[in-house]
């Protein structure tokens, strides 16, 4: 597991303002789709842990500014590699978002989300957050990325825990 000076800490920063190592770094500032990444690594599955709508917390809706403080459809998953599980991510789209072309978003089941937003036209990420603190399940510690993401000019977000379990594939398959 890479390691950090950075102590737990359930705060998002602006990844701008942190030192991160380099491997951690490597991911978390990826671009692309972290889907086509995982692939990378063997077999790739979705497993939808809940599903529901609710209100974002205070904190989402900040980050999703205006169109954040309705109700949102709240998607948590686990994203597994060869049966083992290697990211928990969070999607929190606003059902505001979810209208028009973007309903497809809201009926994505064991699909990756990552799949429609790196299809055309392609999510636009404008911001990302980064953290080291426990993922949803209690893994401690962990890094984290929150990303905002716009697709036909909606914003949605996207909070993305990289499980030890990843760091550990990572460097055994690029030795």
């Amino acid at each position: 597991m890479p390691d950090t000076a950075m102590r737990a800490d359930a705060r998002w920063r602006p990844q701008e303002q942190l030192s991160l190592p380099p491997l951690v770094r490597d991911w978390l500032a990826d671009p692309g789709s972290l889907t086509a990444r995982l692939r990378l690594y063997g077999a790739f599955r979705v497993v939808p842990r809940e599903d529901r709508i609710i209100r974002p917390t205070l904190a989402e809706q900040q980050l999703l500014g205006r169109i954040g403080r309705g109700r949102a459809l709240v998607r948590e998953v686990t994203l597994l590699v060869d049966e083992q599980p290697m990211v928990e991510a969070r999607s929190v789209l606003p059902l505001a978002s979810l209208r028009g072309p973007n309903r497809g978003l809201a009926h994505m089941g064991s699909r990756s989300l990552g799949s429609e937003l790196y299809r055309r036209p392609m999510a636009r990420r404008d911001r990302i957050w980064v953290r080291h603190g426990a993922a949803p399940s209690g893994q401690t510690p962990c890094w984290g990325r929150q990303s905002r993401f716009i697709k036909r000019g909606r914003p949605l977000l996207v909070a993305e825990h990289f499980l030890p379990a990843l760091w550990r594939r990572v460097e055994d398959m690029d030795r």
